[in-house]
């Protein structure tokens, strides 16, 4: 195989094809292809040929993002992309994406791949293989780089892509909480909102022997000491982990981790790149993002070559069709919402010879018209004098016994009671027994008290 970049082309089985189409070529492949291929080659592609491969898209991408396109935290933390992992950049990648960056990011990973194809040890079959697939459609970004991700490994010294050192510093400076866990659980790693006292012990007798600080006789001291014990210590001796863990400590317990992993790398000893694919040195002015976030979009981005015309009007129409976009939409609610219903106004016939106010002529004399209404009402009711009032009602009422009268009485077929007793059908025979009772109980108490007389008397009588 012979590649030969100035000339634009690349020899297979001595013929040669143009270059640049057979890049469109793989990059419409589907990343399930990418990554089958890959893995049954047994030769991983290098993690950061993934971030070098999505850089190269994102330089382009970054420059037409405008005050409307993130927040101003995201804006703060695109100043150190350039030193961002696979999965920092992979989230970036799908929050600002088109169609356009989707596209140059594989094909500008395909041309990674076909660049270093010495140190991947692709030979003129392979390629023809991948030239001969067809075409099924791509996946949507996030689905095709997990599989070039699932097909790639570290090289030495590096992490999610990028070297140890320059993560660490890029997770402190950019990184949030949760992106720390993130990070850890892509790979597998759990890391802890709360240490077990185990898990403690462990980090410190690790971090005094990296230190030079480790003794038996410490150790001994250390595997007596409750959980609050060994914070104690960890306090007084600098050690910069605490068992209740936030951001700074998420970075410390990861790195912790990975100190005493063994992670596997690839075999591609160099990795060559073209210029494209190194990251841009992005400034943003944040004072342009509004507060309330109502305000038009405006021009945010500064980079070197920022005062390209070509550029400027590049962005400027981005960012004024984004606004007329914005107006539109705004216009659009305001004709869809419904609006207040108008007062219908009641028809009333006009007596003869009045006036309407369309026929208003400013004489009309107001005095007259108000005399002509009072004729026509009827008169109004007297009201009761307070002496017809009786005393009973002189007295102030309480609003609920009020509300009692206004309610209206159910109608109620009234009975004479004095008749009750006369009818022998209802009421009369129980009256009666009720009558007679009083009369037995009486007899039958001046019964019973006579025969207790006599049977005391008797027993008297007989005891003497």
């Amino acid at each position: 195989m012979e590649l030969n970049l100035e000339k634009n082309t690349i020899t297979l089985y001595g013929k040669s094809y143009k270059y640049d189409l057979l890049l469109k070529k793989l990059a419409s492949l589907p990343g399930e292809d990418i990554y089958q291929f890959i893995s049954n080659r047994g030769i991983a592609l290098p993690r950061r040929m993934n971030c070098m491969a999505m850089i190269s898209a994102l330089n382009e991408r970054i420059q037409y993002l405008h005050s409307k396109s993130l927040t101003k935290e995201e804006f703060a933390s695109l100043e150190h992309f350039k030193d961002f992992g696979e999965t920092k950049l992979s989230d970036l990648f799908n929050l600002i994406q088109d169609e356009e960056s989707f596209y140059l990011y594989r094909y500008n990973l395909m041309n990674l791949i076909m660049i270093n194809h010495d140190g991947l040890s692709l030979n003129d079959g392979e390629v023809q293989y991948l030239k001969t697939l067809k075409k099924s459609g791509t996946e949507d970004f996030l689905d095709y780089e997990n599989y070039i991700s699932a097909c790639s490994l570290e090289e030495e010294g590096t992490f999610d892509g990028v070297e140890m050192e320059t993560l660490k510093e890029s997770l402190r400076l950019s990184g949030t909480a949760d992106d720390v866990k993130k990070l850890g659980e892509k790979y597998g790693i759990e890391i802890p909102e709360h240490l077990t006292r185990d898990q403690y012990y462990e980090y410190i007798v690790y971090y005094l022997k990296k230190k030079d600080k480790y003794t038996e006789e410490t150790d001994n001291d250390l595997a007596n000491m409750t959980l609050a014990g060994l914070t104690t210590f960890s306090r007084r001796n600098g050690i910069p982990l605490n068992p209740t863990l936030n951001k700074e400590d998420y970075i410390t317990y990861l790195f912790y981790f990975l100190d005493g992993c063994d992670i596997v790398t690839t075999s591609l000893e160099e990795l060559k790149a073209t210029p494209e694919y190194e990251a841009k040195a992005y400034k943003f002015d944040l004072s342009q993002i509004g507060i309330f976030g109502d305000e038009e979009a405006k021009r945010i981005v500064q980079f070197e070559g920022d005062d390209d015309p070509r550029y400027v009007e590049a962005i400027t129409d981005i960012i004024d069709a984004y606004n007329r976009s914005l107006k539109e939409e705004e216009e659009a609610k305001a004709e869809e919402a419904p609006s207040e219903p108008e007062e219908e106004k009641l028809f009333v016939p006009l007596r003869p010879g009045e006036k309407t106010m369309d026929d208003d002529d400013g004489n009309i004399e107001l005095e007259e018209f108000e005399i002509e209404l009072a004729q026509n009402d009827p008169e109004p009711e007297p009201e009761p004098k307070a002496e017809d009032t009786p005393e009973e009602f002189e007295m102030p009422i309480e609003l609920e016994e009020v509300k009692e009268e206004l309610k209206p009485e159910p109608v109620v077929e009234k009975i004479d009671i004095t008749n009750v007793i006369k009818n022998e059908e209802f009421a009369s025979k129980k009256l009666k027994n009720l009558k007679n009772g009083n009369r037995n109980v009486i007899i039958l108490t001046v019964v019973i008290c006579f025969i207790a007389l006599v049977l005391g008397f008797v027993t008297y009588a007989l005891i003497r």
